[in-house]
């Protein structure tokens, strides 16, 4: 008898065991869900009342599974911390925040009139998002992706509140829908990055809140900002996919200014502000590659602290793209130690995080390596002695006369300072004459970056701008004068 209970115990260990890893694909597989259903060719479009019970119970097994893997998760955080490498440099390039939910249950009296009152607002039935530019909505099974058209359609018309078209969703379904739109669509920048749900005490799903940040409050205006500042990006990218993409990854470098504040989860924040995070940078990146035809993804995960990058697909291969590291911040801002690079690449400081681990593997060849890594140098003058200019030009051919001519270099400083302070912001020529005694203290101070020291971030600050480029061009006069001619860009 006590052998044949053992036998039983153990037949009812394997089964548990067996179920358990079941329940566990099917919570922390999005598409395992979905091909579970096919395969067993269940559950019809009406269900019974015993049908509605097991889901519910199978919901709440699933959500057990879930929990478990995120507190295992969240046990191997400091290991995962000690494996990570992250340059000194870029220890502080982070910045993505995750979504943050909280939620609520009332009682039968209150969700009665929730129900009553409340509207499903527009479900998207009629939305379809091809997965090659929408790859999280291609992650979820049937019901996640109903409630992600919902979500999606709710947070266009900027609806604070709706009624859940499926009251049998809850937990980590909805965590995962609401991700995935949040992650597809970096053009709903004016919604925040939480949202409320709201339950039955029996757990039915009935209300999901939205929340929206302060471009918000003028949409219309903040709309036309975005889609200009995207244009204008869009409109100097051309040749092939990959010569668009150097250019859009340059022209963000440039644009952009590592800096948090606010909005700095949007890509409102980079493409207009001009000041953001690695959210704002990889949101950028994704919608202005998306709109150029290429698709592109957010990716987020781990890099000493919650980080975001982007994926991109070149010629059906992957690549990894980190534009808020490759941003050294300098006059000449970037360059291409983060680009298009494989997840061997990535893998001691890039690690993929929640629905990202199943955007596709980044293993393409073809377009790695192509740029070189180093940070280039700050432009200056030439080390040579500038050249005789053949023509002869003297100081009064060019308008100049000896009291303009320049003999000290803090004259030098002041003189180019108020003339970038009174020009403002765009791109102008400014052109300075010089005294050849002071000539090799000028191509010093270049060298040594004074002028950017002394001038170029005073100018930058007095201005609001997010940096002043410059670029020096000397030419030697007769008599022994030097003109020297700046090419300036305000951003």
């Amino acid at each position: 008898m006590k052998k044949f209970q053992i036998f039983l115990l153990t037949i009812f260990m394997i089964l548990l065991a067996l179920l358990t890893g079941v329940i566990s694909l099917y919570a922390l597989n999005p598409g395992f869900a979905a091909y579970l259903r096919d395969r067993l060719n269940s559950k019809p479009e009406e269900t019974t009342a015993i049908e509605t019970n097991t889901e519910k119970a199978t919901e709440a097994a699933t959500e057990a599974a879930t929990e478990a893997a995120t507190t295992e998760a969240a046990m191997t955080e400091d290991s995962m911390a000690a494996f990570v490498e992250v340059p000194e440099n870029l220890s502080e390039k982070t910045g993505y925040e995750n979504i943050r939910v909280t939620e609520k249950t009332v009682d039968d009296e209150e969700a009665d009139r929730i129900e009553a009152e409340l509207s499903t607002g527009p479900t998207g039935d009629d939305l379809d998002f091809d997965p090659l530019y929408y790859p999280y909505y291609a992650m979820l099974d049937d019901r996640g992706k109903r409630l992600y058209r919902q979500i999606y359609a709710n947070m266009n018309e900027m609806n604070s509140a709706f009624k859940s078209a499926d009251r049998l969703m809850s937990g980590k379904r909805i965590d995962r829908a609401f991700e995935a739109v949040f992650n597809d669509h970096p053009e709903l920048f004016f919604v925040d990055t939480e949202y409320r749900t709201i339950y039955r005490r029996n757990g039915d799903f009935i209300e999901l809140d939205l929340f929206y940040n302060d471009t918000a409050r003028n949409i219309e205006k903040t709309r036309s900002e975005f889609e200009a500042a995207a244009d204008a990006v869009i409109s100097g990218a051309s040749g092939t996919d990959y010569e668009k993409e150097k250019y859009v990854h340059n022209r963000l470098a440039e644009l952009f200014e590592y800096q948090r504040n606010p909005l700095d989860q949007s890509a409102y924040s980079g493409l207009v502000q001009n000041r953001t995070v690695c959210a704002g940078y990889a949101r950028s990146f994704s919608y202005i590659m998306t709109k150029l035809g290429i698709p592109c993804y957010l990716c987020t995960g781990y890099a000493g602290e919650a980080h975001g990058w982007n994926i991109i697909c070149l010629d059906n291969e992957f690549y990894n793209v980190d534009v808020t590291w490759d941003d050294t911040g300098t006059d000449k801002p970037w360059y291409y130690e983060w680009f298009n690079k494989t997840d061997a690449d990535y893998g001691r400081n890039h690690i993929r995080q929640s629905l990202s681990v199943y955007l596709p593997p980044c293993n393409g060849t073809k377009y790695r390596d192509l740029e070189p890594e180093e940070e280039p140098e700050e432009e200056k003058p030439s080390e040579e002695e500038p050249a005789e200019d053949d023509s002869g030009v003297s100081l009064e051919d060019l308008g100049f006369s000896e009291k303009d001519v320049i003999h000290d270099m803090q004259l030098y400083y002041d003189e180019l300072y108020n003339m970038i302070k009174n020009n403002g912001r765009g791109s102008y020529s400014i052109s300075l004459v010089m005294g050849e005694e002071v000539v090799e203290e000028c191509n010093r101070a270049y060298e040594e970056n004074e002028i950017k020291n002394r001038v170029l971030n005073k100018a930058a600050e007095e201005l609001e701008a997010t940096r002043v480029n410059l670029k020096c061009t000397p030419v030697k006069l007769k008599d022994g004068y030097c003109l020297l001619q700046h090419e300036i860009v305000v951003y």
